[in-house]
């Protein structure tokens, strides 16, 4: 099979197609003809070095989306030719932390696509199926693979961890990545008011029409001060899609009770924390790792009913894989592209 191959770490131009041997799966898992796979910034940071878990030779790609064609020993449940989306990661289904409903802290099995587990950047790829899920026949396959990592992220971020309701306000940083379009959706459609912030005045009209009441344009990424004029005493919510970058400036826009979610960190750089702060404000800083099967069941179902609307901003050939990346270093894409296979 052909598949985008990262034999050392370093820039875009690692990554390169070329001929290995077609997969076979094993006991648990199932063989998926690879439509489509999403390109992610965590793939940037994995192509960099900087995620320990992967060693090279490597094939990235935790967004993947294809047909069944072949089922491994001991599968129940999926057959030749269903439809089927990678979760970013697994989990063991059976641990104290999967038994209370918190599969993304699960240390058993927490291997992740495109790092342990060989990715979607290929003709084909083997998933366990417990780290797959369900497509709809009406959604589309490049829709299909960003659904986990975009829609999925954002119920997870907004809805299990921010706990937004109805009336509160929320911050989205970095809102034009796929991530961000697909929080500012749900939490217009959860009832909340929106402030969205990017770096660029060309993305705020796709700000606008994905659903954010205000935009925020913050090309030096100070917009605390804007938040608190917007908002008075300030946002209950900040969903924290850049990092360390902006994460000061997230704590402070904070109204008191506030929440701080944490799902990105773009530069992995570190931050000075004023407790302070924390503690006179009585703010909370929530992480957000993975979804669960139970959130990527319910994007698709949001995709399929139309409440959220895919932000797939480009379908390159799979051989384009350099090119992806050196646009999303660039800052060049608002949404999320899409790798496809030629087959």
């Amino acid at each position: 099979m052909q598949a985008v191959v990262l034999h050392a770490f370093g820039g875009p131009e690692n990554l390169r197609l070329e001929s290995v041997p077609d997969p076979s799966p094993g006991p648990g898992e199932v063989l998926m003809r690879v439509q489509a796979c999403g390109v992610c910034y965590h793939d940037v940071i994995n192509r960099r070095g900087n995620l320990p878990r992967t060693s090279v030779p490597a094939i990235l790609g935790h967004e993947a989306a294809g047909e069944v064609i072949e089922v491994g020993p001991g599968v129940e449940g999926w057959s030749v030719g269903d439809r089927a989306a990678t979760l970013q990661r697994l989990s063991c289904g059976e641990c104290n932390h999967c038994n209370d409903h918190r599969p993304s802290l699960c240390k058993e099995d927490n291997r992740f696509f495109g790092e342990e587990i060989p990715g979607g950047y290929a003709d084909y790829m083997t998933a366990p199926v417990a780290g797959i899920g369900r497509v709809p026949e009406s959604v589309p396959w490049p829709v299909a693979a960003t659904a986990c990592c975009t829609a999925g992220t954002a119920i997870h971020t907004l809805r299990t961890r921010a706990r937004v309701t109805p009336g509160e306000t929320v911050v989205v940083t970095g809102a034009s990545g796929g991530v961000g379009l697909q929080v500012l959706q749900l939490a217009r459609h959860d009832g909340a008011r929106v402030l969205a912030v990017t770096s660029s005045a060309g993305k705020a009209e796709a700000l606008t029409d994905a659903g954010a009441d205000e935009v925020i344009v913050a090309p030096d990424l100070h917009f605390s001060r804007q938040v608190r004029e917007l908002t008075g005493e300030g946002a209950d919510a900040v969903i924290e899609i850049v990092g360390s970058a902006t994460f000061d400036q997230s704590l402070k826009c904070l109204a008191p009770g506030g929440r701080l979610v944490v799902v990105g960190n773009l530069e992995a750089g570190i931050i000075q924390l004023n407790p302070g702060l924390v503690i006179v404000k009585e703010l909370e800083i929530i992480g957000a790792y993975a979804t669960t099967q139970k959130e990527l069941q319910e994007a698709l179902r949001l995709i399929d009913e139309g409440v959220l609307r895919p932000w797939v901003s480009g379908v390159l050939p799979l051989e384009d894989a350099s090119r992806a990346h050196a646009r999303l270093e660039d800052r060049g894409v608002v949404g999320r592209l899409v790798l496809a296979p030629s087959h």
